[in-house]
This record gives C-alpha cells, structure tokens and sequence, in this order.
C-alpha cells in the first residue's frame, strides 16, 4: 500500500510538471527511493518503464491541445520536443497516426488524472471491434464543394449525415443514379469525404459519390467530377442501429465512432493509419432503413497498415514456427 501510495503522487507530479522537462533522478526523489529501486517500483505497479510513461502522458495532453486548434509545431514546442518531425515520429508511434490526422479528425477533452489502477486496465475494454479486409478495387465518382462551417476545425466535427440533404448531399449526388444504373443494379452505395480542412478559416472540402462497380459506368463520369480508387487494407467499423426517424441520434453515432477509433481503437491496436489513402464514410441499402425493421447503420472504412513493430514480432514468429515445423521433418 506505501509503494502504490508513493507512485500515486509520482503520477501527479508528472501531470502537475507536463510541460516542463522531467528526469527519472528527479521523480525518484520525489519517491524519495533510488533511481534503480524507483524504476523497479514503477514497472511493476504500472507496468510500463518511467520515462516511457512520461512521453506517453505528454502526448495525451499534446492531444487534447492539437484538438483545441493550436499549431502542432508550437504544440510540440510545449511539451519539450526539438523539432516538429521528432513530435511527430513519437505521436505516430504511439497512437497509430500522425498529429496532422488526429488535428483534424477528433476532439478530446483534457486526460483524466492517472491513477495505478486505469493503467493497469489501460487498454483493455475493447467495446467495438472492425471487419478488417483487403477491399476489392472500386472507383468511386462524385461532386465536391468547398464548405465553410463555424467552429470546424476537424472532420469529426462534420460527420457527412450532418449536411441538410436538400442543399448538399442531394444536389452533388443528382443524376448519377442515373449515370452509374448499372453500377447500382450490383451494388449501391454513397460515400462521402470530408478532407482537406483549412484550420484557419474552417473550410473543408466535402466530397460525396456513388461506387462504380460495372465499368461500362466508367466513361459516364463527367467533367465537373471528381473520382478515386479505393483499394487496400482497410478497418471496416459498423454503426450501432438506430430507428430510422432518429436522425440526430445517428448522426451522434457517426460521431461516436470516429471518436473510438482515433481515441480507442488505433493506438492499442497493431496497426496504423495509412496516410496514403483516404477514410470515409459508406452508405448502403442498410442506411436507408430497408433491413433491421427500419433501423439503419452506416461504415467508416479506416486505411491502415501494420505498424514496423507488430509485423517484426509476426515474422519472428513464424519463423520460430518455421524451424519447429522443419525439426519435426527430420
């Protein structure tokens, strides 16, 4: 009970001194232990290395200030990194994505006080799991424009279920069930983007289309249209079901979601976000309240690909598994 005692009031230094530069000799002392027995107390009752700790607990308060609209250089400044790029490096390796996509993705309120028993449990509690699949290459075509929203400073805050349906999404989706019939007689589907956030003035583009799947509906693609390939590894994660008529409600599930993966599921999991490709939101004939007794769901597609680390430990796996298998040949 000392020990846990004892590292309890190192934990609320390190978040009284966040900003500043933090030592192990000098939280040791606060510990009034030796750096050596400090060290070993720590890694038992929280189960990671001190100075890990620090860094990590930097970060999650670097979040919540990127998601307030600071700059992530002046950001990184704050919390004691050098440069712009070694923030970035340790924000990616950490969470699974770079800073840039969390400024724009998420909001986050200030990290709760730390206490030994939410680290031990950390990262446990996984209440949504993806359908993470290779997806079949498919072209997607639609319309775009330039939106300009008070108080955006990120995608998660303009889920595309948010835009009033007469101005937006039904104007730049007009007549291309008709150019793509043959497309939508496989497979309908709408995705819809939001990218490309100007932090300073709040405007964003908004991109929504329909999947093209018959590629006679490729040369129906017009001029004014912006298309893209989805392919690639991705995160698939499903919506809960909401009442049709509830539309609010699903919107703030949308929401939900793209909060769980950037705060939830993308920094325990073993992959990361890949920056090459683009999210989005994909809706189908399970969006329209025509299955689930006029409930509906919508998918956010995440692109990722394995963090260097969890594909190391795989390939030293199966190469254990390698040479078990060819000794039992002999």
């Amino acid at each position: 009970m000392e020990y846990e005692t004892t590292i309890q009031s190192v934990l609320d230094e390190v978040d009284r001194r966040i900003t500043q530069n933090i030592r192990v000799d000098e939280l040791a002392r606060t510990a009034n232990y030796s750096i050596y027995h400090f060290c070993r107390v720590f890694m038992e009752l929280t189960g990671t290395p001190v100075m890990k700790y620090v860094t990590r607990r930097k970060l999650e308060y670097a979040q919540h200030d990127l998601s307030q609209g600071k700059r992530i250089i002046d950001v990184a400044m704050d919390y004691g990194f050098e440069t712009h790029a070694g923030f970035a490096k340790a924000f990616k390796k950490h969470f699974g994505f770079p800073p840039s996509l969390y400024h724009l993705r998420y909001i986050k309120d200030l990290p709760k006080r730390a206490t030994i028993d939410s680290l031990k449990i950390k990262h446990g509690g996984i209440i949504m799991t993806p359908y993470i699949t290779v997806v079949t290459p498919f072209t997607v075509a639609g319309r775009t424009n330039r939106h300009k929203m008070p108080n955006v400073k990120r995608t998660a805050d303009i889920p595309a279920f948010d835009f009033d349906p007469k101005s937006d999404a039904h104007t730049l989706l007009d007549n291309t069930s008709k150019l793509f019939h043959k497309s939508d007689a496989i497979k309908h589907c709408e995705i819809e983007m939001c990218y490309d956030v100007d932090d300073a003035t709040g405007e964003f583009i908004y991109f929504v289309g329909r999947g093209i799947f018959h590629p006679d509906d490729l040369k129906n693609i017009q001029p004014d249209m912006v298309s893209f390939e989805i392919n690639g590894l991705y995160a698939i994660f499903t919506t809960p079901l909401i009442p049709f008529e509830q539309g609010e409600q699903f919107a703030q599930a949308i929401r939900d979601t793209w909060s769980y993966v950037f705060a939830n599921w993308l920094p325990s999991s073993e992959f990361e976000y890949d920056e090459t490709r683009k999210d989005f939101e994909y809706y189908d004939h399970k969006c329209h309240g025509w299955y689930f007794d006029c409930k509906k769901q919508g998918e956010i597609y995440i692109p990722i690909r394995q963090r260097d680390e969890a594909k190391k430990k795989a390939q030293e796996k199966m190469n254990i598994l390698w040479a078990e298998e060819m000794k039992r040949r002999q």
